[in-house]
């Protein structure tokens, strides 16, 4: 299937926490300081329509140990733009290496992080098909 002009390229970047950090740690400079560092960079405000973040519960997430199988991730990070261009663009930019990736790499493990690019297909909205 190929992506078609209405739809939105997404990006889903599973990633895990630097050891040298708590939980609480991760998820508050996570949630706080790195949208304001992200978002400083001209071409992630042109090119990214959406941004969202999965914060993984640890505490959920210890209390069903054994019951459920979990992913070894700490949260996800998503991005929607309008192709995949534009999503690579970010990726690439000059500003974005210079200045982005050197503060994830103080909280998270870059080299650890995995992603899916595709795109959204709703089935189920509000207690209806579509």
């Amino acid at each position: 299937m190929s992506i078609s002009q209405d739809q939105l390229v997404r990006i889903t970047i599973l990633i895990r926490k630097q050891d040298s950090i708590s939980h609480e740690d991760f998820h508050t400079y996570w949630s706080t300081s790195h949208p304001k560092i992200w978002l400083s960079v001209p071409i992630v405000r042109e090119k990214i329509v959406k941004y969202s973040q999965f914060h993984v519960d640890h505490k959920f997430k210890e209390g069903m140990e054994g019951k459920l199988p979990f992913a070894g991730y700490d949260g996800g990070a998503e991005m929607w733009a309008r192709s995949v261009e534009d999503l690579m663009s970010v990726f690439t930019n000059e500003e974005y290496l210079k200045i982005v990736m050197p503060d994830e790499q103080m909280f998270l493990k870059r080299e650890e992080a995995v992603m899916m690019v595709g795109y959204d297909v709703p089935r189920w909205v509000d207690g209806k098909d579509v």
